[in-house]
């Protein structure tokens, strides 16, 4: 029996959901892509990973503005990595409390290697969103910037207060 999915009923009040689901799709892919290629790696490393490459050393707070995630995700993805050799910690010499970030020389070699399973990883990506009627992930940036202006609470409250 073939069953009509139930967030095309539910419309936009699923949104989260559906997102949710697209994402956990999009990482279950990318960490069979990792697996099939070999490497030892976590999906939800990958833009921390980037980030370390481009920017060399950052503090977890400055990752977490950078990426626009929570520190405690950033600080607990840092310490995966670390386990996993990815990752080097030094104090800040402006404070000590303070750790910065960067890929150690085993994070470096391995980024290196994954070139061209990033390079593949963005066409094939690309070619998901041109796929689409408009370029989804243009949309996407979009609605981000949607919910910069006004977030889905403030806008619920506004409703729901009349």
């Amino acid at each position: 029996m073939l069953y009509k999915d139930f967030f095309d009923d539910l419309g936009e009040v699923a949104l989260g959901s559906r997102l949710k689901r697209l994402s956990d799709r999009v990482m279950q892919d990318a960490s069979r892509t990792y697996k099939y290629s070999g490497y030892d790696m976590q999906p939800k490393w990958f833009t921390l990973m980037s980030l370390l490459a481009e920017k060399k050393e950052v503090s977890i707070n400055q990752a977490a503005l950078y990426l626009g995630q929570t520190q405690p995700f950033i600080s607990q993805n840092s310490k995966e990595m670390f386990k996993a050799g990815l990752v080097d910690f030094n104090a800040d010499p402006d404070d000590a409390r303070r750790k910065i970030m960067k890929l150690s020389k085993q994070g470096r070699k391995k980024f290196k290697q994954m070139h061209k399973l990033r390079e593949s990883v963005r066409l094939a990506a690309e070619s998901i969103c041109e796929e689409t009627e408009q370029n989804f992930y243009q949309a996407l940036k979009q609605f981000e910037k949607a919910l910069e202006r006004k977030s889905l609470f403030e806008r619920t409250l506004e409703n729901y207060n009349g």
